[in-house]
């Protein structure tokens, strides 16, 4: 009898089924399963923009292969619900996940000959990876176009000498920023699982990520490093949908480095990266905002998202994380607002 490889921690379920079928005697899963073309990605990005879903292939629900699976190899359903759990965060829609940790698909290369992918890298307030703190890059291969996934976009990576050498462009221009950002990241995840305790672990993510889906509207993007925009979704820029849709929409195709400063210019508003902190960093990024004045003072002369961003906020508000934790200033239209 096949005795299957047992996953490593954090690893994806679809990671995690294609070692498993790479290994067997006779493979499931086909080399590549979907093909997309430029166009076809196009049209991925206004379908994902819709609000549509696609199946999710990291979770046992929507994984097509799974029940095959079992079949094949004798797996009991009590044992891959230990070991591929639900997502327990806000998530990267499947049809725009591409983050990944270079150091992470090298290390595991070393360890199994197989590089694999990790939950974390899914999560939408986790832009860096919280083994190496370094920032997640976007890959140029989506995850909804390969089964094998994690070989495609670590041979991508890898061959392309150009793409390595941006990545190690972003650690290093923005190293000061990323620090403040990781330990952000960190308070997030601490706050998280506190709150889990009382069943509030949801409210403290949406309240964090409603804080950053307002820090990415187009009012902030002076304060981004250009290629943070560079390949938005598929290949459709930031496509600038009007108050709404920038708000709800927009932080689900964005690229890894833009929620890493959404997440960066929030813990600002929340206290946890201090004015002081944050000016020190300005050799880095010269406009970007560094001070709670400063970002409310771009929100208050934006009445539509202020009244998005209180409306939101007040429905995740928790014991944990609230209004109250903000720094705001006696801004007339928000004293109004709130």
């Amino acid at each position: 009898m096949y005795a299957v490889p047992e996953p490593l921690a954090d690893e994806t379920l679809s990671s995690w089924m294609w070692r498993v079928n790479s290994t067997a005697h006779i493979p499931i899963m086909s080399y590549m399963r979907f093909s997309s073309l430029e166009g076809e990605i196009i049209e991925r990005d206004k379908i994902g923009l819709r609000g549509e879903r696609f199946a999710d292939r990291d979770l046992l629900t929507e994984n097509g292969f799974i029940e095959t699976f079992k079949k094949e190899f004798n797996i009991s359903q009590p044992w891959l619900n230990k070991r591929f759990p639900e997502f327990s965060q806000p998530t990267i829609p499947t049809q725009f996940r591409r983050a990944f940790c270079s150091q992470c698909f090298i290390e595991s290369f070393q360890k199994i000959g197989i590089p694999v992918s990790k939950v974390q890298w899914c999560y939408l307030t986790k832009p860096l990876c919280e083994f190496h703190g370094t920032p997640l890059h976007d890959s140029s291969i989506f995850f909804i176009d390969h089964d094998d996934y994690t070989i495609q976009a670590f041979v991508s990576y890898w061959d392309d000498h150009q793409f390595k050498e941006d990545c190690d462009l972003i650690r290093g221009a923005g190293a000061m920023r990323n620090s403040l950002a990781l330990k952000a990241q960190q308070q997030l995840d601490k706050l998280t699982k506190r709150a889990s305790k009382s069943g509030h672990s949801f409210g403290v993510q949406m309240f964090v990520l409603t804080l950053m889906r307002s820090m990415m509207i187009p009012a902030f993007h002076h304060g981004y490093p250009k290629i943070a925009f560079a390949h938005w979704g598929g290949s459709d820029p930031y496509a600038g949908l009007g108050i709404h849709g920038d708000f709800y929409n927009e932080i689900y195709r964005s690229t890894c480095l833009a929620r890493l400063y959404a997440l960066y210019f929030s813990a600002i508003i929340l206290g946890w990266i201090t004015s002081e902190q944050a000016f020190k960093t300005l050799r880095e990024g010269y406009f970007s905002p560094w001070n709670t004045h400063m970002i409310w003072s771009i929100l208050d002369d934006r009445p539509g998202i202020l009244r998005l961003l209180f409306s939101e906020l007040k429905l995740y508000e928790t014991p944990c994380l609230n209004l109250t934790h903000m720094n705001i200033p006696k801004l007339t239209r928000i004293i109004y607002d709130v």
